[in-house]
């Protein structure tokens, strides 16, 4: 019997010495990063935020300043600088558009061959080309305004004055019609059957003005042939008068309802027609009254009744402006007014 129980108790105690043996084992290898694991987890609960930076860091600067970036870098800073000092107007967003481009510009130069970030290059060089397109636009929306030596002559004198930019002297002709050219004697237009749809102005030469058989004045160069048409008359109306070229003449013809439907948005431009073609209809009346003054001189100082023969002259009367008139039309080659 103290057999049988004598071999369980030598079994324990060989399993015993077998586990004691691992277990040392184990603990010394393993010990040492194990500890050295739990020390710093131990150690790290105790940690201050400045416990982690540098020896000597603590504070603003506390290790100095870096040293001045590369003058790529200073270059696009001063562009950047430039384009916050901007004026107003459209050359003033050329000077901006053109600072932020050449900022950007040094800005991707720096990325790339200094930096070496791509993300940083790729970001201002896209910055770089939106810039260069706006200059792009904006120069051609700047670009000179050039004109013939008719048209540019007839800018000088009329529009200029009233401070009319060729920019808008050009909107104005862009719904012209054409430059028409009417031979000595050729009309214009025909009483009671041209229709009013057009706006001519005389870029050279000279026409006559006649109602019913009877001339009422001469229209020059640089004036409107139906500036009285302009206010108040439709384009299904017809011509009172007939204008007929007394020499080789060009006029410049719009489109009248085109023109009208153009400028109505601008109202300094409609404001320039309106002036211009008002001006025109007063030299007429004046011309036209002027007439009627030498005339009623010439009779021996009538005075008629009706306000009709101050426009338009009786048959019966001749009087000296008829004489050179017919006398011009009959041979157009002399010279006489």
């Amino acid at each position: 019997m103290s057999k049988v129980t004598e071999g369980p108790d030598v079994l324990r105690m060989l399993t015993d010495f077998m586990f004691n043996s691992v277990t040392n084992v184990t603990s010394d290898v393993v010990s040492p990063t194990t500890h050295s694991a739990i020390d710093k987890t131990q150690s790290m609960e105790n940690y201050t935020d400045f416990d982690f930076l540098p020896p000597n860091s603590i504070g603003v600067c506390a290790n100095g300043w870096l040293p001045p970036n590369h003058l790529l870098f200073q270059l696009a800073n001063t562009f950047l600088f430039l384009s916050y000092m901007a004026p107003t107007g459209i050359h003033g967003l050329l000077y901006l558009r053109a600072t932020l481009m050449l900022a950007c510009l040094f800005f991707s130069l720096w990325a790339w061959l200094i930096l070496c970030a791509f993300d940083t290059f790729l970001w201002n060089a896209i910055f770089t080309v939106l810039n260069l397109v706006h200059v792009c636009i904006i120069l051609y929306m700047l670009r000179p305004v050039r004109f013939t030596h008719e048209i540019e002559l007839l800018y000088q004198d009329l529009f200029k004055p009233l401070h009319t930019s060729r920019r808008q002297f050009q909107k104005a002709l862009a719904c012209m019609k054409e430059i028409q050219t009417l031979k000595a004697k050729e009309p214009y237009c025909l009483e009671n059957v041209t229709h009013v749809d057009r706006l001519s102005l005389v870029l050279s030469g000279r026409l006559i003005v006649s109602q019913g058989g009877h001339q009422l004045h001469i229209i020059d160069s640089h004036q409107f042939l139906d500036s009285p048409e302009w206010f108040g008359v439709t384009s299904d109306d017809c011509y009172q008068v007939t204008v007929t070229a007394l020499e080789e003449s060009r006029l410049i013809v719009w489109h009248r309802d085109k023109l009208k439907l153009s400028i109505c948005g601008d109202t300094f431009l409609q404001a320039v027609f309106d002036n211009i073609l008002g001006k025109d209809v007063v030299k007429k009346l004046m011309l036209i009254t002027e007439t009627s003054n030498n005339e009623i001189s010439l009779c021996g100082g009538e005075n008629p009744t009706e306000t009709s023969r101050l426009l338009v002259p009786s048959k019966e009367i001749r009087t000296g402006m008829d004489v050179v008139l017919n006398r011009h039309l009959d041979s157009p080659g002399e010279m006489i007014f």
